[in-house]
């Protein structure tokens, strides 16, 4: 007699939590993520390059049938209240629940999620779905930038981290999680995870050539096309997240060869440790860069303004780049600010008016002084997108938004705060970015992919502010204080692996 075909079900919960942003934006509710279910679910990512349209994908290549469960997800933010996680947990259960008899998950977390104040979001979920599964096995997907706790990989059997920054490889991260998942319940493999935490935090760094966080990724990557290694991911961690487990780290999942497995956390643990000082960045001020773009015989320059990034948890309403942007008399641009009180005053002033603004600066430090202007209103859209670079094929709402004319620059106001991935946004409000000499977005290493084909120069400005690369600047006074490079005294040794 056969055995009955595999189910697997899918789901996630996928939250990037800075618990320095609660003083300023309160804590993440409810009404901050976007859910899906059932049908809705496979609708929303069937086909796309995100995590859960890869896990989609490796089930109808195994034909493994994909039952849909719940995917909530929030732009980066604050850390996420208890009452809105307890919500999320049931309803995620639920569904794991109503899915049935199912030997596989599949979950889609960012692995840097904090339940306020500081308690860990995504080992929460993973205790929650374990306990309702126990003989699953259940493979896990995660941020490059994920604060990995040694207790995760005694929960999940198999778990994947992204190796790309930006993240253009999220879908077939997923995939790998999910073929290895799949052979495991057909006992085909046995996969055994051993974890190792590194005592120091990784400003932002990308993956592309030319910087320290592409020769880890090549390492991570040669570790992995080792003899019986699944996967390697060395996380880099979220340095925004003051918790017990924030720090850089290192998952190596093989078939059933702990000592391997061991072994190449090991390897790269000292090689992080060894070259830890080479991610120390040379950082340029906003007007710094300005100045860098202008002289520039690139073509396009795309300024990243990484103090500001809604996608590291930030408002996203700084002004400090815009400030630079004003003070020069080449046309510039902007995208976005978000700002839904501007937003409001454009709308009501409507298309082609000039109105008086007060841009930005709602949020203190974490924004900057606001910027009052007089500005022409060029075009109001309902700021929706889709992404042509990570996220390739999903929706991106930007909420309703304004094009105002400023000066000799043009800014799009957006309601809600979202991180710029790709030159669309600009697209949308009749802004040609082939065109345009300097662009500023919202975002500190993801618009790279997304604006590649756009950009002859890509610079990144960094000011004070609550994404800020100068991460030793952000005052702290948890756990992560006492880590590399807040403490030089910080141990360079990482610990030892944990036993499962």
């Amino acid at each position: 007699m056969s055995a009955p075909p595999l189910r697997a079900v899918v789901g996630g919960l996928v939250h990037e939590s800075s618990t320095f942003m609660v003083e300023y934006l309160g804590t993440a509710g409810l009404d901050a993520f976007d859910r899906h279910r059932g049908r809705d679910m496979l609708d929303e990512f069937s086909g796309t390059a995100a995590v859960t349209g890869g896990y989609l994908a490796a089930c109808a290549e195994a034909g493994v049938e994909a039952v849909p469960a719940l995917h909530a997800r929030a732009e980066p933010g604050p850390a996420v209240a208890g009452e809105t996680y307890r919500q999320l947990e049931s309803e995620l259960v639920d569904a794991v629940r109503e899915a049935g008899d199912c030997g596989i998950v599949l979950l889609d977390l960012h692995g840097a999620g904090v339940v306020h104040p500081t308690g860990s979001l995504d080992l929460a979920v993973l205790r929650a779905v374990r306990a309702r599964l126990p003989d699953a096995v259940i493979a896990v997907t995660m941020d490059l930038h994920a604060n990995v706790a040694g207790e995760l990989v005694d929960l999940a059997d198999v778990v994947t981290g992204f190796h790309r920054y930006p993240h253009t490889d999220s879908a077939e991260r997923a995939a790998l999680a999910a073929r290895s998942a799949i052979a495991a319940a057909r006992g085909e493999i046995r996969p055994v995870a051993r974890f190792r935490r590194v005592p120091l935090q990784l400003p932002p760094s990308p993956t592309v050539e030319g910087f320290p966080g592409s020769r880890l990724m090549e390492l991570a990557k040669e570790v992995e096309r080792l003899p019986g290694v699944l996967s390697c991911t060395a996380f880099h961690g979220f340095p925004y997240a003051d918790t017990e487990q924030a720090a850089a780290s290192v998952v190596v999942v093989t078939d059933g060869d702990a000592r391997l497995a061991e072994e190449c956390c090991a390897r790269l643990a000292r090689w992080l440790e060894e070259h830890r000082e080479l991610f120390r960045l040379d950082l340029l001020e906003p007007a710094e860069a300005v100045r860098a773009a202008l002289e520039s015989k690139e073509g396009t320059v795309v300024i990243g303004d990484s103090t500001d990034n809604p996608g590291l948890g930030a408002p996203g309403d700084s002004t400090h780049l815009l400030r630079a942007l004003l003070a020069v008399p080449e046309p510039t641009c902007l995208a976005t600010l978000w700002d839904p009180p501007t937003v409001a005053a454009a709308v009501r002033a409507g298309v082609g008016a000039t109105v008086p603004l007060r841009l930005g600066g709602r949020h203190g430090w974490a924004s900057g002084p606001p910027v009052e202007a007089v500005g022409t209103v060029r075009a109001i859209t309902d700021g929706v997108v889709v992404g042509t670079a990570m996220r390739k094929g999903n929706r991106v709402d930007f909420g309703t938004c304004a094009r105002v004319t400023v000066g000799a620059t043009e800014v799009i106001v957006a309601s809600q705060r979202r991180q710029v991935l790709d030159p669309e946004i600009l697209r949308l409000h009749g802004i040609v970015p082939e065109r345009q000499r300097v662009i500023g977005v919202k975002s500190s290493s993801h618009f790279r992919a997304g604006f590649a084909d756009v950009a002859g120069l890509v610079l990144v400005a960094d000011a004070p502010g609550p994404t800020t690369r100068r991460i030793e600047s952000i005052p702290r006074s948890g756990p992560s204080s006492t880590l590399w490079p807040m403490s030089t005294r910080a141990p360079v040794q990482s610990s030892g692996p944990t036993e499962r």
